[in-house]
């Protein structure tokens, strides 16, 4: 490199001209990007967009979801829990008959996540399933993916899973992931009296397979 304002010869990499005194670092050219670095630019600014597509899409998925009716009229425990870590497994409890309901305490569901009971009064076979939903709702349903007939199910992230086959769904849409499209637990109705789950008996007794 030579001195722009006095000619004396100076290494490559001089900030100032030992002779006159002048500073050069303004002047020196920048250095080329190598291919290497160029090509790293590029990979990263394709993940940045990558991801801030995958999330605006998950978010418009999300807020366009539409919920199955009957899960989103369900009853709330008043605040959200955290998405199943790894696999939530059902417990089965006893239930009882109050009047024309199927009562149990919701603390039970609360606590476990998931749980299964058999109608009281032996009408119906199937089942009942309830469980918490990460918005912190009350579902309760029956039992049974009549594809495969399995009547036990488990949570896993904000999932609902069959436990005999790869079918899982949406714990409050009922989307489906994996093959039984339309034979997710069925949802019923319920409601929240006094820290007690009450199900009119009549429509699980009632409650006809889909198959």
């Amino acid at each position: 490199m030579v001195c722009s304002q006095c000619g004396n010869t100076l290494s490559d990499n001089a900030v100032v001209c030992v002779q006159c005194g002048k500073i050069f670092q303004t002047d020196i050219a920048a250095q080329p990007v190598s291919k290497k670095q160029r090509m790293i630019k590029i990979i990263s600014a394709i993940v940045i967009i990558v991801v801030l597509f995958s999330g605006f899409g998950y978010f418009v998925a999300t807020i366009g979801r539409s919920y199955h009716p009957i899960i989103d009229d369900q009853p709330s425990i008043g605040f959200g829990i955290n998405a199943a870590p790894g696999k939530i497994m059902s417990n089965k409890i006893n239930g009882a008959i109050e009047g024309n309901d199927i009562v149990f305490p919701l603390e039970i569901v609360t606590n476990y996540r998931i749980i299964r009971l058999d109608d009281p009064e032996g009408k119906q076979t199937v089942p009942i399933l309830a469980y918490i939903t990460p918005r912190g709702k009350v579902v309760t349903a029956m039992s049974i993916s009549e594809s495969c007939r399995s009547n036990d199910f488990y949570l896993e992230g904000n999932n609902i899973h069959c436990a005999n086959c790869p079918s899982n769904w949406n714990m409050e849409s009922m989307e489906a992931y994996a093959c039984c499209q339309k034979y997710y637990p069925d949802p019923i109705p319920s409601k929240v009296i006094n820290g007690q789950v009450h199900i009119e008996k009549n429509i699980v007794q009632n409650w006809r397979t889909r198959l």
